[in-house]
């Protein structure tokens, strides 16, 4: 339409812990022979006029894109601070180290201090540091409401409630959204969000949760907002990509890690 594409990468849709998880819980009610059911921790990577756009980095990042072989990330979102959004933060050390460009992190300034706290020295140069290190990022601040400026793509930050907290949802050039740790959404965000090309949104599981958006919810979200495609995002130990699959609404799908589209 405007003559360039915007390429959307599902990096990983799975919940807090991964599916399968560690220890008992495992696979949940996923089916292990089903290996869309295999998830990594959500983070998903946008890639429009030649700049190179990750939101959230946890702890399954240096795998997710390793197979991508990217030369650089030009700014890194933060959805919210909880662990398994940004954890993996470190990884991205190696891509400062060639053209010594600093990794722009956008975050909430309540987020950005938590960030600090957890990696000082990915920041500000410190005494302990070692004398050849350089911190590689630099923070910018950013809140619900703000649109910013990525290199000509166009990015309006919108709320979301995440249960006793707040989480960021982004919205690329008005064609991409992308919702996750979302367990209540406003009037305004809806509006924003109305027709889009791709709705990436959390549908954590069938029962309602305290943090995240559950089916029901999810699709009365998707059939308010009616995008051309709904994703489905930050998927449980209990959402089964074939069971959920067969109640999804026409137009929407589970998420599986990896998978990539063209807008």
């Amino acid at each position: 339409s405007d003559g360039y594409i915007m390429k959307v990468t599902m990096l990983g849709c799975g919940t807090s812990v991964g599916v399968p998880a560690l220890g008992h819980a495992g696979w949940g009610d996923c089916d292990p022979n089903d290996l869309r059911n295999c998830r990594q921790r959500c983070a998903v990577l946008i890639e429009v006029n030649g700049k190179v756009i990750l939101v959230d980095a946890g702890p399954d990042i240096r795998n997710q894109l390793m197979p991508l072989g990217l030369k650089k990330i030009d700014a890194l979102l933060i959805t919210h601070t909880h662990s398994d959004h940004v954890a993996g933060l470190d990884d991205l050390r190696a891509f400062y180290w060639p053209d010594r460009n600093d990794l722009l992190v956008y975050a909430k300034k309540q987020h950005s201090v938590e960030i600090i706290e957890r990696f000082p020295y990915l920041f500000t140069k410190h005494a302990e540091s070692p004398s050849y290190f350089v911190p590689p990022m630099k923070m910018k601040h950013i809140a619900a409401g703000d649109k910013i400026d990525i290199g000509g793509c166009k990015v309006d930050v919108l709320h979301q409630d995440h249960g006793n907290t707040t989480s960021l949802g982004f919205l690329f050039d008005r064609k991409f959204g992308y919702s996750t740790d979302v367990v209540g959404m406003r009037d305004d965000v809806f509006d924003k969000l109305a027709g889009i090309d791709l709705w990436i949104v959390e549908a954590l599981r069938a029962s309602p949760h305290q943090s995240h958006s559950h089916y029901e919810q999810t699709f009365a979200w998707i059939d308010r907002v009616k995008p051309k495609r709904a994703v489905l995002t930050h998927l449980g130990l209990e959402a089964d990509y074939k069971k959920l699959m067969a109640i999804c609404p026409v137009g929407t799908e589970p998420g599986i890690d990896g998978l990539s589209f063209d807008l």
